[in-house]
């Protein structure tokens, strides 16, 4: 009897022992872990917060979703959808949507209520428009609805306060001066992206986006650049051209360019231009250029003056020969210009130019010869 009283004895107290023995906790929910489909059923839905789902076709939006209350990152690309429920504000954490090539026709007003949406992506769906409620997402960082036949845009964007990146590729309203009226008012715009928008102008009132370090105007049908555009003392990239499409047909810059101080990069492929722009050798500050397939028939010796330079483009154009003064650009380390007639001697010079071995008048040795003659003794 006794030896079963110890025995129990013992055996409580192991317990005991053990109650109070510490066992960690399971790990974390890691907030930077990237989810590529949708999680299985015996997850700890509080832990997802990123989804980024890609090229798998749902068809219709996955209602799972909606299990996950943190989400702050939502990728729904090439998915085959083709609405959004209106319940997508349940997502009340949600940061970043993206929507991209889809079938999309339209957006929830609901998405209004969406407080903590920073970046809205819908890039390459069949939206026309966008719900005047986007107004109340007023940490609204980024819209990109490039790619969709947007016809009309309501005035409320306009109040987006916080809203910084504007992309507008591949729009179907024909009037620039009705684009420009919504786009005006849009005061913190720093990056804003008209590519490919059938633009034949651009009208004056670009002149009130202050605030714009990058504009993308490429692919349209442009023949000149307004006056006013020297009212962007912050711009810092103009984009006027890009190597995958037709670009412009602008042929010369106005001379208030000479304005944009800040402007690092100038992309100007595929256009007009026949004679250097020389507007652009007032710009010191001018890192990156590109002239590229245009139809450029000489480069001047003025272009010395842009000290900034670090890269430089003039591939197929139709120059025949280079300045010995492109030597004295001491930044320059990125000089492309084949799709030129340049000669053999030509293409020499340029590498001896970027090697700093040119010299333009080879200096000669001198020769000293002995004399054939002997010197004589004078006669006294």
């Amino acid at each position: 009897m006794k030896k079963l009283i110890f025995s129990l004895a013992v055996l409580f107290c192991m317990q005991a022992v053990s109650a109070q023995q510490y066992y960690p906790l399971a790990s974390p929910c890691d907030p930077d872990k990237v989810y590529d489909r949708l999680p299985y059923a015996a997850h700890d839905n509080n832990c997802v917060y990123n989804l980024r789902i890609t090229s798998q076709p749902h068809n219709v939006f996955p209602k799972e979703i909606f299990r996950y209350p943190n989400l702050h990152e939502l990728t729904l690309q090439n998915t085959n959808i083709n609405s959004i429920p209106i319940d997508i504000y349940l997502l009340n954490n949600l940061e970043i949507l993206d929507l991209s090539n889809n079938n999309l026709t339209s957006i929830p007003a609901t998405v209004g209520e969406m407080k903590k949406l920073r970046k809205l992506i819908l890039r390459n769906n069949k939206i026309n428009t966008l719900p005047a409620s986007i107004a109340n997402c007023t940490n609204l960082e980024e819209i990109d609805i490039t790619g969709n036949p947007i016809n009309f845009i309501p005035n409320e964007i306009n109040n987006l306060q916080a809203l910084t990146t504007f992309k507008f590729s591949g729009n179907e309203i024909k009037d620039p001066k009705l684009l420009l009226q919504i786009i005006r008012q849009m005061k913190h715009i720093t990056n804003l992206d008209l590519s490919g928008c059938n633009l034949n102008f651009v009208p004056s009132d670009v002149k009130y986006l202050k605030n714009l370090r990058e504009l993308n105007l490429s692919n349209n049908n442009l023949h000149f650049l307004p006056y006013e555009l020297n009212q962007l003392t912050k711009l810092e990239t103009l984009i006027l051209g890009d190597p995958a499409h037709p670009g412009n047909k602008i042929y010369d810059l106005p001379a208030s360019f000479s304005n944009l101080k800040k402007l690092k990069t100038l992309i100007a492929t595929n256009n007009g231009f026949v004679d250097f722009p020389m507007v652009l050798t007032s710009l010191e500050g001018l890192a990156n250029l590109d002239l590229s397939n245009n139809q450029l028939q000489a480069i001047p010796a003025e272009i010395s003056m842009m000290s900034g330079l670090t890269k430089l483009n003039v591939m197929n154009n139709q120059l025949t020969d280079v300045p010995v003064e492109i030597a004295q650009l001491n930044r320059l380390n990125q000089f492309d210009y084949s799709g030129n007639n340049f000669s053999a001697d030509v293409q020499q010079k340029i590498i001896s130019l970027m090697s700093g071995t040119y010299l333009d008048k080879p200096v000669k040795k001198k020769v000293i010869r002995k004399s054939k003659y002997k010197k004589t003794k004078k006669r006294k």
